[in-house]
């Protein structure tokens, strides 16, 4: 028995693999397109494109790996129903219980490397994308700077810059105020022309226009070159991402403190989320070599259509429930462990009729 049981490992593992490459480029698609952008358009080097998306990929595939998994055992299973290796299985003794045994012992090995991957991994790996993030900023400002919108987070100075060419990183027609304590009225800077060195502005060819106290014209000038710093604007740039979904669950679990019990609600959706998705493995393990084995003959492609209505009906329920939960509809629990309820009840019946019809 024990040969079959590493035989089936072996065989399982490459569509496993397949499985959870497919799901992941999928995810990966809309990222891909956004920082093919910032590599054409914003400057980025490609090094830094590629380390953002090894920082993006251990998310990722927290959610992937359980759909992965289940089209690999899928997919795998299928392939010994039509090749009659399941049927010789049977005929050697081997119950369904026998020939789920690996699967489980597999499906609660990629569990727990899931949950090492929620609460080690994807912390580091918001934190490293963050500092990545804002290093990026500080080497190529552009990168955060936009055209025609008043930036006023830069101490002493607010900055509109008309028009920015993407491609030498230079801009055009630029007015910046640089505030004073002393005056109500500030400083006006006027630029035909700027360009960046490091993380300052520098003007050239500009004019400066200073105002009495009572907002009277004081003096008016020119200047070859001026820098203006931009170090204060970077400080406090942040990616695009949820806080609570970097944390860890012991994490999750100390801010619940000190919280009303409305605060508390999108930290119990998420703690409770961290822990159905990756237990989902063992059940889909299940599922998906009950759907697949039999004495029918289907092939890789039924397997796949079946696997993806699965996987779809799944994550469509989870997700509507984790919305219900954080609007208050349900409590935490219900709306994110009733999918799982549903995926095990289908999954139990299922095993009770199989079970039944090998006797």
């Amino acid at each position: 028995m024990k040969i079959i049981e590493k035989y089936i490992l072996e065989d399982v593992k490459m569509p496993i693999i397949f499985g959870i490459s497919l799901f992941t480029f999928i995810f990966l698609i809309e990222i891909i397109v956004s920082l093919m952008e910032n590599i054409i358009v914003k400057g980025i080097s490609l090094l830094d494109v590629l380390r953002i998306l090894s920082f993006y990929l251990p998310p990722i595939l927290s959610q992937t790996i359980p759909m992965g998994v289940f089209l690999g055992i899928m997919i795998t299973f299928a392939k010994f129903t039509s090749t009659s290796e399941a049927t010789a299985m049977s005929s050697i003794g081997m119950s369904l219980r026998d020939i789920l045994k690996p699967i489980v012992k597999l499906s609660v090995l990629i569990t727990i490397f899931v949950f090492f991957l929620q609460e080690s991994i994807i912390p580091r790996s918001f934190s490293k994308l963050e500092e990545l993030t804002i290093k990026i900023a500080y080497e190529n400002p552009v990168f955060q700077l936009k055209e025609r919108i008043l930036i006023d987070e830069v101490d002493q100075y607010s900055l509109y810059i008309d028009k920015i060419d993407r491609k030498t990183n230079e801009a055009s027609n630029v007015l910046i105020f640089q505030k004073d304590d002393k005056n109500s009225f500030p400083t006006i800077l006027l630029g035909k022309k700027a360009y960046w060195k490091n993380i300052n502005m520098i003007l050239e060819d500009s004019k400066f226009y200073t105002f009495n106290p009572d907002g009277m014209l004081k003096v008016e000038g020119e200047f070859k070159q001026k820098k203006i710093p931009l170090s204060s604007y970077f400080q406090d740039i942040n990616i695009d991402v949820k806080d609570i979904e970097a944390m860890g669950i012991g994490t999750l679990i100390k801010n619940l403190k000190d919280k009303t019990n409305e605060e508390k609600i999108p930290y119990l959706v998420e703690i409770n989320r961290k822990i159905a998705i990756p237990l989902s493995i063992i059940v889909l393990s299940i599922l998906g070599v009950l759907l697949s084995i039999g004495h029918h003959r289907s092939g890789k492609g039924a397997s796949f259509g079946i696997s993806l209505i699965v996987i779809f009906t799944y994550i469509v329920f989870l997700n509507v429930g984790m919305v219900m939960a954080n609007k208050g509809v349900v409590s935490p629990y219900v709306g994110v462990w009733l999918p799982n309820i549903i995926l095990f009840g289908g999954t139990i019946l299922l095993y009770k009729k199989k079970a039944g019809g090998a006797k």
